[in-house]
């Protein structure tokens, strides 16, 4: 899905102030997750933006700041799974319609 640039700094805005626990409208946020189900490059950056605004920026150069620059969920507790009480298709369930396809 190739978006136009005004698209682009539109969402991009969106996701700074995500990132930035600033307040955005529901509209906005649906939006924006519009895109990240349709885009990988979307899907990261408002990744990125949820861990930034719950964890702050991790710039100590350990682990959790490699976690953070690629945008995966391994700093909340909630994220890790536990095989003991997750069924891995339902972990993996709420993954966006492009990750499921690969």
């Amino acid at each position: 899905m190739l978006l136009s640039n005004s698209k682009r700094l539109k969402i991009q805005g969106i996701i700074k102030r995500i990132a930035q626990d600033k307040s955005i409208t529901l509209e906005e946020r649906i939006y924006v997750e519009k895109f990240a189900h349709h885009n990988s490059t979307i899907s990261l950056w408002l990744k990125k933006a949820n861990s930034f605004r719950r964890n702050g920026s991790k710039n100590d150069g350990g682990i959790d700041n490699l976690l953070q620059s690629f945008g995966i969920d391994g700093l909340d507790k909630e994220n890790h799974f536990n095989p003991n009480e997750d069924d891995i298709s339902d972990w993996f369930g709420g993954a966006p319609g492009w990750l499921r396809r690969s």
